[in-house]
């Protein structure tokens, strides 16, 4: 046996990205100058319900990404979110990225896009039903809030969104804790807008 054979017999198998790594990586794929045009479509015209998108399953098979067919619709969500939210316009792969991190979902949904906003654009109602809903309504909602955001041109954190659609069923004590991340963010925004008004 070879030194180098020895050594690779020995090696440590490769680190498994968490669910938050994999959803930015993903974003960070579906923005990259070389993927294609006609995938980026396909996941956002997928169903995330019954997803179908060869695209998705590649990128699925390449994350090395296993599940249940649960976990895959809970996959296919993310996925069809950050294909709605990734930019074409942009030359720069970086400003394509639906992901930007530690871009706080709560602001996001507040300020939508525009930094100097003084009211809400995605309103307290709006976010207190995608807040309380669960299981088939809470896909619909984040469906719909996908879309709305990114007709905004507004980014932000897939690691912390991914980690809310996975959890959400499954560990709800840690969907629960960025579900009151969310809010906290979304009214810390609301109260400095108003301050910023009078």
């Amino acid at each position: 046996m070879t030194t180098e054979t020895m050594t690779e017999a020995h090696a440590p198998p490769p680190r498994t990205r968490s669910w938050g790594e994999t959803a930015v990586k993903f974003a960070n794929d579906l923005a990259a100058e070389g993927f294609p045009r006609g995938d980026l479509a396909a996941l956002r015209r997928m169903n995330p319900d019954a997803p179908d998108a060869a695209a998705f399953w590649r990128l699925m098979a390449r994350a090395n990404v296993s599940a249940n067919p649960a976990v895959e619709r809970k996959w296919a969500l993310v996925v069809h979110g950050i294909a709605i939210m990734t930019r074409t316009a942009d030359a720069d792969p970086a400003s394509r990225s639906a992901h930007q991190r530690n871009a706080s979902i709560g602001r996001a949904l507040y300020h939508g896009g525009d930094p100097a906003r003084t009211s809400a654009f995605y309103s307290p109602s709006r976010l207190n039903r995608l807040l309380t809903a669960r299981g088939p309504i809470l896909r619909t909602l984040l469906a719909r809030m996908f879309r709305m955001v990114a007709a905004a041109d507004q980014r932000f954190d897939w690691y912390q969104m991914a980690l809310l659609v996975l959890n959400e069923g499954h560990d709800e004590q840690r969907a629960d804790k960025i579900r009151r991340h969310i809010a906290r963010d979304y009214f810390q925004a609301e109260n400095q807008a108003e301050r910023s008004r009078d």
